[in-house]
């Protein structure tokens, strides 16, 4: 083939090694041809591929970390999920390069729920919820604890209904979300004051019930987070009287995916978890403007959330701690027949490591 066959571009290049002593001409046949010297070759060579290489490091990052499609988190819209809501504010996922989208629900366990259903990739839901459903199945883990409070959980009551102190709650119908973390810091409050579920009278109601159930003294107390207080007390006033136990029950929220998603997008899993930890960072170094965005996110007023703050810990770990609550909360199930099974996980078998080692080792302490 002559140059007048070539392309343009092709015989711009072809003048330029000329022009640059890379090539010389021939005669052949009656035709003119180039013959590109072997050092030119090379360096051709090794400038294709810097050239591919640029294009590869240089080219956007967004979408890359797992890529194949957007994100999808089940985040329960209360304090304790601060980091997740300051990364979608502050735009830190997709500075990760994940598209992430939050959906958010009233409870953790309707969160995790809809990740059973389809509805979303990831859940956060709360320690206690994931014992339960561990029970029915195997095939989900935690990868990391995204937020804890030993004071995030209360007890709730009517005080004309006779009640001052603990004590008072014996023959009284209190309620708890079922198998909730309410429930459990229901069975942990009584025991400290002396007290059973045989001793009151238990019901279960979901968690939008609890309040209307109380404020038409159809129960006399229940037990719930910390800010079903604010809501109680909107319509029954001075009337309320709320019990806190700081320290009895660390509550933690964690995030979860299908062990299947673990594997197929693990660099997902850990940009996710870059996010969350400047979310932490931020947190940190702007307390006042984290709970302005906690504060639009959740609805509750900056007095709320500021009167909240101290009790909160934001923070992404997977702490030995943590295995501890599932275990102790498992047995709880057992003994008191929530659940057929006889027999507590190991759950050492439900949380998985590898991503949170790999961003932040720090926060790794538990012991395998």
């Amino acid at each position: 083939m002559g140059t007048k066959q070539l392309p343009e571009v092709v015989r711009k290049f072809l003048r330029w090694t000329l022009k640059s002593n890379l090539a010389t001409k021939e005669e052949e046949g009656g035709e003119t041809r180039l013959k590109i010297h072997k050092t030119t070759k090379i360096t051709i060579f090794f400038g294709i591929v810097v050239g591919i290489a640029s294009v590869i490091l240089l080219a956007p990052t967004k979408g890359f970390a797992g890529g194949r499609g957007p994100i999808t988190i089940g985040v329960e819209q209360g304090p304790l999920l601060a980091l997740m809501m300051i990364a979608e504010d502050q735009g830190f996922f997709s500075k990760q390069g994940v598209d992430v989208t939050i959906k958010y629900y009233t409870t953790g366990k309707l969160a995790l729920h809809g990740m059973f259903a389809g509805e979303v990739d990831l859940a956060t839901p709360a320690e206690t919820t994931f014992v339960f459903s561990s029970f029915e199945r195997g095939d989900f883990s935690i990868v990391a604890t995204i937020g804890s409070s030993d004071n995030d959980q209360v007890i709730i009551a009517r005080k004309d209904r006779g009640i001052r102190i603990a004590e008072e709650l014996r023959g009284k119908g209190i309620s708890a979300s079922r198998t909730a973390a309410g429930h459990f810091f229901l069975h942990c409050f009584l025991i400290k004051n002396g007290l059973s579920e045989k001793d009151i009278k238990l019901s279960f109601k979901h968690p939008d019930e609890l309040i209307p159930a109380l404020s038409k003294g159809e129960i006399d107390a229940f037990s719930a987070m910390t800010v079903f207080s604010k809501k109680a007390k909107t319509l029954l006033g001075d009337n309320i009287i709320v019990f806190e136990e700081p320290g009895l029950y660390l509550k933690t929220y964690n995030l979860v995916a299908f062990n299947t998603f673990i594997k197929d997008r693990s660099q997902v899993v850990k940009s996710i978890l870059q996010a969350l930890t400047k979310s932490e960072e931020f947190a940190k170094k702007y307390p006042e403007h984290a709970q302005r965005i906690v504060s639009k996110k959740t609805g509750l007023t900056k007095s709320e959330i500021a009167g909240f703050w101290p009790n909160l810990r934001y923070g992404v770990s997977l702490e030995q701690s943590l295995l501890t609550s599932l275990e102790n909360e498992a047995r709880w199930a057992i003994r008191n027949k929530l659940t057929d099974r006889k027999k507590i996980p190991n759950y050492l078998n439900f949380i998985y490591l590898d991503a949170l080692e790999a961003v932040k080792p720090k926060g790794v302490t538990l012991i395998r």
